[in-house]
């Protein structure tokens, strides 16, 4: 594999991705559902959005945290499915991949030079997202929300998206490009966020019985590729106060790590499938 090939199919993407109007789209429903929170006129959440009867801070890592499991499937996933899955349909449509074939570009690098374009402009996105969330969580002043305002920590909007948002991010691109590309049906690519949207929302993140089996409640945990099931059945259920919430930091277990790792191994599969059509 060449890296001066590769980085010119990267290049090319790369710059393609911020003149996307869905990607300028993105970022203003970004912008104003950090403004919407920031104010605590708009919430994201699950069931009650109380902590033992008091409202816990929208700063703290806990909240983050889960403000991107919603996020990462409501506003992420439509947008990578386009971006990764019509990517390949595109050049395929305006013959450009007839034209590489005369070229000493490797289908090898081709298909991983796009998918790492399209996996930096959104890691370029969920930074802006940290970017916006701090700044009118803490900069532009809001008496009304002093009370769901903690002090300021890196951490707590940087963590969330390291292990919430870039193994998703990985998950769906590869997952869109294989099927994008299997396919060659841009409507199977717009099912994908649907269904997977559909599938969490009423079934993996709300469906738990009291008499389902604990190793069954772990499995859902497993596969719920938002990894919200898991922090509201390991950590939210059982309240433990909302000064734990606030000051505390997420206490990432195995199982979590066990849900992170198919997801990237999925993407990755995903992309190594792609390069062999």
């Amino acid at each position: 594999m060449s890296f001066r090939r590769l980085a010119a199919s990267f290049g090319i993407e790369f710059k393609h991705t911020f003149r996307r109007p869905l990607f300028f789209f993105l970022a203003v429903i970004l912008i104003l559902s950090a403004w919407g929170l920031s104010s605590g006129k708009m919430s994201i959440s699950s069931g009650d959005s109380s902590v033992g009867g008091t409202k816990a801070w929208i700063t703290s890592e806990f909240a983050q945290t889960q403000m991107m499991t919603f996020i990462i499937l409501l506003y992420y996933a439509f947008f990578i499915a386009k971006a990764a899955g019509l990517m390949l349909l595109r050049d395929h449509e305006t013959q450009v991949d007839v034209l590489l074939h005369s070229t000493p570009l490797t289908p090898r690098e081709y298909v991983w030079g796009r998918f790492l374009a399209v996996t930096g402009g959104f890691v370029v996105l969920m930074l802006f997202q940290v970017a916006v969330n701090a700044f009118f969580n803490h900069v532009v002043p809001n008496p009304s929300a002093q009370d769901i305002r903690g002090p300021f920590l890196l951490r707590s909007y940087l963590v969330p998206v390291l292990t919430i948002g870039l193994p998703f991010l990985v998950f769906f691109t590869g997952l869109s490009m294989v099927l994008g590309e299997r396919t060659r049906n841009a409507l199977m690519v717009f099912v994908l966020p649907v269904a997977t949207l559909l599938v969490c929302g009423f079934f993996l993140w709300t469906w738990s019985p009291s008499w389902l089996d604990l190793r069954v409640n772990k499995l859902f945990q497993v596969i719920d590729p938002a990894g919200y099931r898991w922090l509201n059945e390991t950590l939210l259920k059982v309240d433990r106060g909302v000064d734990y919430y606030n000051k505390h930091a997420v206490p990432y277990d195995a199982l979590f790590w066990l849900n992170r790792a198919w997801l990237l191994i999925l993407g990755i599969a995903g992309v190594l499938l792609t390069e062999r059509e």
